[in-house]
């Protein structure tokens, strides 16, 4: 089964005057797979980690309209309520992606990642 893969590359930003659209996911209910990276020797940043995942079809419709809506502009994506990255959307997002998280924030949700 073949499967099209967006990846979105979500680099920290630094917040500007102008506000981000927000998406929210809970993990329970939105995530149908999810995937943690910690640790990738070619990777050149040691303080982020990569959470790949894929979302439910409802959760997915969600993403492709607010990413639609968003391009150009900084979204913020949350993940059982934490704000775990803002970044500028360059494309129209589907049911797969992967976001870099700080390893700070990643500490704070692997916990409600397990639920």
């Amino acid at each position: 089964m073949h499967c099209k893969v967006w990846t979105v590359l979500l680099a920290m930003v630094v917040f500007t005057s102008s506000q981000a659209a927000e998406i929210g996911f809970s993990s329970a209910m939105d995530f149908t797979r999810m995937e943690l990276l910690l640790k990738d020797i070619d990777r050149s940043s040691t303080e982020t980690v990569d959470l790949s995942v894929t979302l439910s079809p409802q959760a997915a419709e969600r993403m492709r309209k607010v990413t639609a809506e968003s391009i150009g502009q900084p979204l913020t994506l949350l993940i059982n309520g934490r704000a775990v990255n803002t970044a500028t959307v360059h494309s129209v997002v589907g049911a797969l992606f992967r976001v870099s998280i700080s390893r700070a924030i990643a500490r704070e949700l692997v916990p409600s990642l397990l639920e």
